[in-house]
């Protein structure tokens, strides 16, 4: 993915892409992704984390139409107006310090997206969320819902049973629970304090539980507070450290469950669901943090992330983790209008390896196969999404915005979800190459 880690090539609304093959006449809606969008900026590069993000979007219709455009918040215009960086370790100094001391952030939304009650925002991993509009993209403004005194998270997760969204954000030393219904206004469910401070990426719902894996990946403060250039060392594994689990009841919080266990890391989940007095949870265990040093590049020297199973039983404080899945993998999702009960396929994005090319792959929980679609030689892929049609697992499309590396073109792929490893059925052409995009809607 190392080519796509590149600035935005132009910024424009919606225009008419070109098509290859044929698109599905029931398949219709917008897809929103996310991405960092200028990795290098007044002259300096940034870490992709840090770097301002690009929304982009696509209106699969009879005459597709994409656009994208630039995440511009008040904090970036401010820096457009300086002509220099204030708010990442580019920024002068004592700039830097000021931003440390006070907890200071620019909402760069360049990690995913929230719909909520027919509004848009671009979320990232430390600031608030920044609305934008669906009609061209354009920056709408930062926003705290009328609650939020601190972050908001870039991974909500709806569900369907409660008709509420919920997500989490960080004020000061405390991780804030929210819930934002889909009618009415949000509320703070909890408060708790973490066993120390880390990089909180993603956590997971179901019907009656919240949990977050808090690992040893902790965050050195004066680093922080100084704005270091080599953010990848912000964060060092404490491999003496346990990995705590955090279990919240959503009916009643205040009798939240911590569980201590070997350490390691969960970047991204899956789903989770109950069984009785026990909650499975499905997601990808990293051996620790060190994929901050090449998000959008799978390394050799980068310990591979494995698909696992666990297993909680809150009450007698029971973990145990099986391994599901080898193939290297990462960005995991289920039909996602089912997330929260037991699901037998999960979607993934692939890398290259033995067997081939990068693409995507259905993993069966049941049987424990793989079907994967192997993508052509230097075509790029990204998260891929399942559409579904009904509520049956396997039936439906999966979109998946890929790079042409040869043409420096990129295009969303349409493809039937029941014939993983065929072509797609359609291409939609952009007339330029899009930068990495880490999750979309």
């Amino acid at each position: 993915m190392a080519g796509l880690n590149h600035n935005a090539q132009r910024t424009h609304g919606f225009e008419n892409l070109t098509v290859e093959g044929s698109i599905p006449a029931e398949l219709r809606g917008t897809l929103y992704r996310v991405g960092p969008g200028l990795v290098e900026r007044f002259g300096r590069s940034v870490h992709p984390f840090l770097a301002d993000g690009l929304i982009t979007a696509v209106k699969v219709a009879d005459q597709p139409v994409g656009a994208s455009d630039l995440v511009r918040s008040e904090k970036f215009l401010e820096e457009d107006r300086a002509g220099h960086a204030l708010y990442d370790y580019n920024a002068p100094f004592h700039r830097r310090l000021y931003n440390g001391v006070t907890r200071t952030v620019k909402n760069t939304g360049n990690t995913h997206v929230l719909s909520w009650q027919n509004r848009l925002f671009a979320l990232m991993e430390q600031g608030q969320p920044v609305e934008f509009d669906p009609k061209d993209l354009s920056t709408i403004g930062s926003t705290d819902l009328d609650i939020l005194n601190g972050s908001f998270s870039a991974h909500p997760h709806r569900v369907e049973a409660r008709k509420t969204t919920y997500n989490f954000g960080i004020n000061g030393h405390h991780v804030e629970v929210y819930a934002l219904p889909d009618s009415g206004q949000v509320r703070l469910l909890c408060r708790f304090k973490p066993p120390w401070a880390s990089l909180i990426h993603d956590f997971i719902v179901t019907d009656r539980h919240v949990l977050f894996f808090i690992d040893p990946g902790k965050l050195v403060v004066w680093r922080a507070l100084l704005g270091l250039r080599d953010f990848t060392k912000y964060f060092q594994w404490d491999e003496g450290e346990s990995s705590t689990i955090i279990v919240i009841p959503i009916d009643n919080p205040g009798q939240m469950t911590r569980i201590e266990v070997d350490p390691f890391r969960v970047w991204h989940f899956a789903n989770a669901y109950e069984v009785g007095d026990e909650i499975l949870v499905d997601a990808f265990r990293h051996a620790n943090i060190d994929v901050l040093n090449s998000p959008t590049e799978l390394t050799s020297d980068i310990p591979q992330p494995e698909l696992y199973r666990f297993r909680i039983k809150p009450g007698s404080k029971q973990f145990a983790g099986e391994k599901l899945g080898a193939v290297p993998s990462e960005c995991p999702s289920v039909n996602p209008r089912v997330v929260g009960v037991e699901r037998q396929h999960i979607w993934v994005q692939t890398y290259a390896d033995a067997e081939g090319t990068e693409g995507f792959a259905r993993f069966d929980i049941d049987t424990g196969r793989y079907s994967r679609y192997f993508a052509p030689e230097g075509h790029l892929t990204s998260e891929p999404m399942f559409v579904p049609d009904g509520v049956d697992e396997a039936t439906g499309w999966i979109l998946q915005l890929t790079k042409d590396s040869e043409r420096d073109q990129s295009y969303l792929a349409i493809h039937d979800a029941k014939t993983v490893g065929a072509e797609p059925q359609a291409r939609l052409w952009f007339d330029q190459a899009i930068p990495a995009t880490f999750h979309g809607i």
